[in-house]
């Protein structure tokens, strides 16, 4: 009964963890969202802060159930497979973080005519760490759904590696100054990675669904 309660305890908190960086996406979305719209400098900075602060608490549930887990309070055979998995959730949050600081580090310019595709790139990236977390929610309790969820992500990877080369073309085919194009491609860079960040999770996920099947 013990350690069925401790591991209770860290379903609950890895759960807790996921609704923090479902936080930090929404955050990130909502941000890139109101750039397109209106590129205001302050008002970036402090969605920036959000997203910083949001990612902060992940962090921080991040410690407390990796220091949960280290004090043998899940089944040793599982620890490393859940900590390897939320160290990689980890660089999710951290990935949108980067790639919003960089608008307002570097000052970047989107421009209208490309603003619709960006905002497509950052949807099909936000829609992949969705399925991700899903996933997540479902490892403890319905493998036969988390393993759906983590084809889910790979398909929605793919779609955002398409984005992804899609919008890099067009920023290279426009009469953008070239520093302006690779500050583009960069930014692009950023936001896809966090797909790609999604889908190392889901192996990970694919990991552990099948080791609790045999």
């Amino acid at each position: 009964m013990f350690f069925e309660n401790k591991q209770k305890k860290i379903e609950e908190q890895i759960k807790q963890y996921c609704d923090s960086i479902e936080l930090c996406i929404r955050e990130f979305h909502g941000t890139f969202a109101e750039y397109c719209r209106n590129p205001d400098g302050a008002r970036l900075r402090s969605n920036v802060n959000k997203i910083h602060k949001a990612e902060r608490v992940a962090d921080d549930i991040r410690r407390d159930i990796e220091s949960m887990m280290y004090s043998k309070a899940l089944f040793p055979e599982s620890r490393g497979d859940i900590l390897g998995l939320l160290e990689t959730m980890d660089r999710v949050p951290n990935r949108a973080e980067s790639a919003t600081r960089s608008l307002l580090l570097e000052r970047i310019d989107i421009p209208s005519s490309l603003s619709d595709d960006f905002m497509k790139l950052v949807d099909i990236n936000c829609h992949c760490v969705q399925a991700m977390i899903e996933g997540v929610h479902k490892l403890f309790s319905d493998f036969t759904s988390a393993g759906v969820l983590v084809g889910k992500v790979d398909e929605l990877e793919s779609e955002a590696d398409r984005q992804e080369a899609g919008l890099i073309e067009s920023i290279f085919a426009s009469d953008l100054e070239g520093i302006q194009k690779l500050q583009l491609r960069d930014l692009v860079k950023r936001i896809a990675d966090i797909s790609d960040l999604a889908e190392i999770v889901g192996d990970r996920m694919r990991i552990i669904v099948a080791k609790r099947r045999i």
